[in-house]
Parts: structure tokens; sequence; C-alpha cells
């Protein structure tokens, strides 16, 4: 974006509300060396994504499907102190046992466990912070602005095109401040959801390709494999766009609507 274009964009953009301190502080991660994820804190222990997803299944955690947006990442890590504490060490690690070798394409609930572990690795990967990962419409809304072409990708192996997409969604994500892109999330998603109400105008002007907008949103809706970076919100609420994390297994995979926390 550079001449009269990235004028007019920063005129538009100076329409979305921003924080009082937009200064984030120093992102700073909670995972050790050799961890592909961060551990999740719970009754004064470290456990797993894996440790988590065996200990919400064991105790039949009552928690919504991860692409249900009315359950946040605060109530199933409080479903996990819950369940660690009924559970106690020695029956815990008797069920992580039993439950590596469950098939997560055979048992829904399996998967589902394994889909809330791997969403609360992702809100606890920085000190001081949450996050989640792009919502649809902000993933879109980070294709749109990036070099992304639709045609691209269609004669290399799937997962280099995995990895081009990411990468195009983490440029793109970059190209604006992290609460415009939350804003042009919410209107893209607005505009291509049957009975959605139309959030605004911003999206028309910033994005003004109808086709490419509505070809960034159905890939992104339609396409999860491709991981995207995290949003991160500070302890001081300023925003910031964080890293991509590693491709988790396939049954984990979700991407949502709207934004969960």
């Amino acid at each position: 974006m550079n001449g009269p274009n990235a004028a007019r964009l920063a005129a538009l953009y100076a329409h979305v509300p921003r924080p009082e301190s937009p200064d984030s502080p120093p992102l700073r991660e909670r995972r050790r060396v050799g961890q592909t994820w961060p551990t999740i804190p719970a009754a004064g222990l470290d456990y797993s994504t894996v440790d988590v997803a065996a200990a919400l299944f064991e105790t039949g955690a009552d928690l919504a499907a991860p692409t249900d947006e009315t359950t946040t990442t605060d109530a199933v890590w409080r479903s996990l102190r819950e369940a660690v504490a009924e559970l106690g060490p020695v029956a815990h690690i008797e069920t992580v046992g039993d439950f590596i070798n469950l098939d997560p394409a055979e048992f829904e609930e399996v998967a589902q466990c394994s889909r809330w572990a791997h969403r609360l690795a992702l809100s606890l990967w920085y000190e001081d912070a949450r996050a989640r990962p792009l919502t649809i419409g902000e993933t879109a809304a980070a294709l749109y602005l990036s070099t992304a072409d639709r045609y691209a990708t269609a004669s290399i192996p799937p997962a280099a095109a995995r990895l081009v997409r990411a990468r195009h969604v983490a440029a793109g994500a970059r190209l604006v401040a992290p609460e415009v892109l939350v804003h042009l999330g919410a209107d893209l998603t607005a505009e291509f959801t049957p009975g959605a109400h139309r959030t605004g105008w911003l999206h028309r002007q910033a994005l003004p390709d109808h086709t490419r907008r509505a070809t960034c949103f159905h890939q992104a809706r339609a396409d999860h494999s491709a991981p995207t970076p995290l949003l991160v919100r500070h302890d001081g609420g300023a925003l910031t766009v964080g890293t991509t994390p590693p491709v988790p297994a396939p049954h984990t995979l979700t991407r949502t609507l709207t934004p969960t926390w």
C-alpha cells in the first residue's frame, strides 16, 4: 500500500476506535525449549494438550463444540481445574494412557476435547496476555490485503500450498492495525453470512473488489488447514498480531465466525 492508496486507507482507518494506550509490551512466549505447544497450568501443575484433552474427556466436561462461540477458553480452563481435582494425579495418568489409544475419527468426544485443549494452549501462548486464532472474517481480510492469488497454489502439493496460504494470511494481517483487522473481519462476516446484521461501510472502501472479498471469505471458511497468526490481547487491553503456531493435528483445527477469547 503506497502513495495515494495508503493515504486513503489511513484516512479510512482513522474511523476505527483505537485504545488510548496503543503501545504493546513485548510478547513473551510461554513455550519452553523443545515444546511445540505451551503447557497449561492447573492446580499447581503444568499439563500438555494431551493431558488436558484426556482430563476433559474422562470427566465428561460439559462444553460446547469449539466452533460454538458461546463457550470461552476461561470456561474450558475452569473445567480443566475441576477435572484434575476430581481425578487426582494417579487416575489422571491412567486416563492419559487410555485416551491416547482412542481414535478421534471414531469418537467425536475425543476430537472435541482435543480441539478444546488446543484452543486453550493457543489462548495461553504468551505471558501476561491471552490469544486466539483469527476468525474467518479476519482471515479473509488478511488474505485480501495480501498478495494472495487464488490460482497460485493450485499446481503445488497441498502441504506447500498450506504454507503459502499461511504466509499470505500472516503478511496481510500485519498490513493494518489489529483493531482495523478486527473491524474488517466483522464487516466481511456480516456481508457473507446469511441473516447477519450489516455492520458498516469500512470494508467496502478499504477492500473495494467484491469478487476478491467473496473469494477470500469463502476460502477462509472452507479451508481450515492453513494456520493463522494469533491475535493477542495484552492484559492492558492493547492488541497485537502474534506468531503463527505450528500446524496442529487435523482433528484439532477450528475457525470461528465471531471472536472467542
